[in-house]
């Protein structure tokens, strides 16, 4: 379960939380972003520590700022929280645990080794102050997985100059590269029904006949993962050198993205103890299945009036392997999933993930429902009873519910009905807070 954002309800209260959690059948917890609500009320204001500036000037990179107001009780109950939460066995990781770095440097962040150091000395700070944290999720980075104008994904923003060095490092024509990706960025403005028709269904060589057979195209490709994989090297490098053992997880997109958004899990599997990939189905919102393949229609036929919905999907397809024949029109994507989609896409998209480890317990993928997932559309108790069971099926042991803050008692119903005693409603104890997620309150300008 991850609780954060805010951190408060939770530790104000975590003795029966954390009972109704373990009944429920939780066995680890992952917090943070590790920042307070203010005094005054506003979210994510003030650091839940003070930096150990030591650890920055070994580091040769500046600390961040301290807290700039007085939380001690607040920081008095999180410890409190976190050491009883370990004395039940619980296992304890920390959300983003880089989060509140300080300044690194000017270069690309994934290029440049000052940035890397500062986020290294921030995770070593973090684990420093709270010994009895087993690891850290490092949520991205990633490169991008949208072509829709102006959206923080954007594939055509991703690769500035700036990685340019890095990509001779790694053996790769960065002009060569960027000229490729602007052909592709062309050609999906340029699609004609026929050539749709002809070459999207034909698989690997169909597909690369339909782009032209622009062999730097999949130069391009590879420089995605390249560079993402010898990052998270560096990373994991200095990690190992500059903090004390931790478990390492890293998180994903859904495994049918991970090629265009740069995670190679094979290679993720090897360099991480936990690979999170996002069992994010939704529509709309952020990093749901449904949203991506929504606007790639939306943007597709924006950009090629001439092309149908059928033949945006079939391009979708195409490039991401996906196969879902209920989806002919993007009205289809408001209709929900119907059976096929647990059965083919949640198993599938399980399987792909646990290939790339030797161990299913190192795959822990993060799950989300509810009324607002990710400010996305909601996903019913019984869609995640499907999803939870479809993963079940595949092979999945374990996942991650994230929020804790916008759990229903719908959602909470479902899963401790499949992994621990079954809550219902009026069940004395714990009762999920059913409240709304950070990024919705601050979408809708209800944050103080």
């Amino acid at each position: 379960m991850r609780f954060g954002q805010p951190l408060e309800p939770v530790i104000e209260n975590y003795q029966q939380v954390f009972d109704g959690w373990q009944a429920g059948g939780v066995t680890g917890i992952v917090l943070g972003r590790l920042v307070f609500d203010s005094s005054e009320g506003k979210s994510m204001a003030v650091p839940a520590f003070t930096p150990n500036k030591k650890i920055y000037e070994d580091a040769g990179v500046e600390p961040p700022a301290p807290p700039q107001e007085n939380l001690s009780e607040k920081q008095k109950l999180l410890q409190e929280a976190l050491e009883n939460a370990k004395q039940r066995g619980l296992e304890l990781y920390v959300f983003c645990p880089d989060h509140g770095a300080g300044p690194g440097g000017k270069g690309h962040h994934l290029c440049d080794e000052k940035t890397l150091a500062a986020r290294v000395a921030r995770i070593a700070d973090v684990m420093d102050h709270y010994p009895m944290i087993d690891g850290g999720t490092l949520d991205g980075p990633e490169l991008g997985y949208e072509i829709t104008p102006g959206h923080r994904s954007n594939i055509f923003e991703d690769l500035p100059e700036s990685v340019s060095s890095n990509a001779s490092e790694l053996g790769f024509d960065y002009q060569a590269i960027i000229a490729a990706q602007g052909r592709l960025e062309k050609k999906l403005q340029s699609l004609k029904p026929s050539e749709i028709d002809l070459k999207a269904d034909g698989g690997l060589f169909g597909a690369f006949q339909l782009f032209d057979s622009d062999p730097d195209l999949m130069a391009w490709l590879a420089f995605r993962g390249a560079l993402l994989v010898d990052y998270h090297r560096r990373l994991k490098e200095a990690l190992d050198a500059n903090c004390r053992p931790i478990r390492k997880c890293v998180g994903a997109r859904s495994a049918c993205f991970a090629a265009l958004n740069g995670y190679n899990f094979a290679e993720m599997g090897k360099l991480f103890d936990i690979l999170m990939p996002k069992h994010y189905f939704f529509h709309r919102g952020f990093d749901g299945m449904y949203g991506t393949i929504g606007r790639y229609i939306q943007t597709l036929t924006t950009w090629n009036p001439g092309l149908t919905d059928l033949h945006a999907m079939k391009i979708v397809e195409a490039l991401f392997g996906l196969r879902m024949p209920w989806i002919g029109d993007r009205l289809d994507l408001e209709m929900g999933f119907p059976s096929e989609f647990f059965e083919i896409i949640v198993k599938d998209e399980t399987r792909k993930a646990l290939a790339a480890v030797d161990d299913p317990s190192r795959v822990v993928p993060w799950v989300e429902a509810g009324r607002e997932p990710h400010r996305g559309d909601p996903i019913s108790a019984g869609d995640l009873h499907r999803i939870l069971v479809a993963s079940q099926e595949a092979g999945l042991q374990n996942f991650l519910y994230h929020n804790h803050c916008h759990l229903t008692g719908s959602e909470w119903a479902v899963i401790s009905n499949l992994c621990g005693e079954r809550w219902y409603d009026g069940k004395p104890g714990y009762v999920p807070p059913d409240g709304l997620a950070w990024e919705t309150i601050s979408h809708r300008g209800l944050a103080k």
